[in-house]
């Protein structure tokens, strides 16, 4: 998974990581690669448009599966998503999978300003329209002359059924609906612990089984941060400073995480010795407890803990700040931990 904080981090071309990992995990059994749509910031913002970088990606792979990791469907005419992930569909024979949000930053609602107070409603009744157009069945729309016509898209999708996820986080709402609606999860640790996270997955399950999905069938993938080699400790250590820098570019995702909690707090409220020390903790935290960073036999631990959670598959956050020759390097320690589990 890709989500880059920021284009210094990475060398050469920008976009060179993340067709490099793609090779690579087509290469050696990795079942997907997952790219994010943000806007208008440094955190995130080269990767504006996930339909247009799978596309690229669908021509120099053959088996790995090109996921949305997410489309913000209420930024969208979801013709125009049902379009433009047929065409990947089409170019990558089949390999196409769709994690849906509904977004959460104002700004980025300049394309669709009205959608913003209704986001959820918008996001739902958007999936419900690409899951038509997907079966090849037709929509009504008002045309430029104002008379009603029936719209279809092409080219024909190569899968019959396009693989859903909704984008959750730590509210148990989201989980419901998505067994509700028989759709994957792309879920974090961000915001939860992973106890709290098990039981949100129970929830999920549950809601799958009442209403007709099998409760087994429905796949939960969690994204964790990760960079693993042979030492454990110097490994912390490389990773420490890249993260931190990470958290402190994405102010907006703290922000989001305290509204959720009732809280007003922002990083801005604290001083640059106080800021160091608190990133310095939270770092502490999600190294040993929320990611894959460290040794391969460390990292086994957050593996198991993950699975006996109910994690079905870990997306690997890769390009939070190493330096992308690092990243490269070490991919192979994430092949290895793979091969071991």
């Amino acid at each position: 998974m890709f989500f880059a904080s920021s284009e210094d981090s990475l060398s050469g071309n920008i976009y060179d990581l993340v067709k490099k990992c793609a090779i690579y995990g087509d290469e050696n059994n990795f079942s997907s690669i997952w790219v994010p749509e943000r806007h208008f910031t440094e955190f995130g913002g080269i990767f504006n448009n996930p339909a247009v970088l799978q596309a690229a990606l669908a021509s120099i792979t053959t088996r790995i599966r090109l996921n949305s990791g997410s489309v913000v469907m209420a930024l969208h005419d979801p013709i125009r998503v049902a379009e433009e992930w047929a065409m990947v569909d089409n170019l990558s024979n089949g390999r196409v999978g769709l994690s849906v949000a509904s977004g959460w930053n104002p700004d980025d609602f300049v394309f669709f300003s009205q959608n913003y107070k209704d986001k959820h409603k918008v996001m739902y009744e958007g999936i419900s329209t690409v899951k038509k157009l997907w079966r090849g069945e037709s929509i009504e729309r008002l045309s430029g002359n104002g008379k009603k016509v029936d719209v279809k898209i092409y080219p024909s999708t190569v899968q019959k059924e396009v693989p859903f996820y909704l984008t959750v986080s730590a509210n148990s709402e989201g989980f419901k609906n998505a067994g509700k609606l028989g759709f994957n999860i792309l879920t974090s640790v961000l915001d939860q612990t992973v106890e709290e996270l098990s039981e949100k997955i129970d929830l999920y399950r549950q809601a799958r089984r009442e209403n007709g999905f099998d409760p087994k069938t429905g796949k939960v993938t969690l994204m964790l941060h990760t960079f693993i080699g042979l030492d454990n400790e110097a490994i912390k250590e490389e990773a420490r400073k890249p993260y931190c820098n990470f958290l402190k570019r994405n102010k907006k995702l703290f922000e989001g995480m305290a509204y959720n909690r009732d809280s007003d707090f922002s990083l801005d409220s604290l001083s640059e010795e106080d800021l160091d020390d608190f990133l310095n903790f939270l770092y502490e935290r999600f190294a040993n407890t929320k990611g894959l960073i460290g040794s391969k036999e460390a990292c086994m631990d957050m593996v198991r803990k993950t699975e006996e959670a109910g994690v079905d598959e870990i997306a690997c956050l890769l390009d939070f700040g190493p330096p992308s020759d690092r990243i490269l390097e070490n991919l192979k320690y994430i092949t290895e931990l793979k091969q071991s589990c």
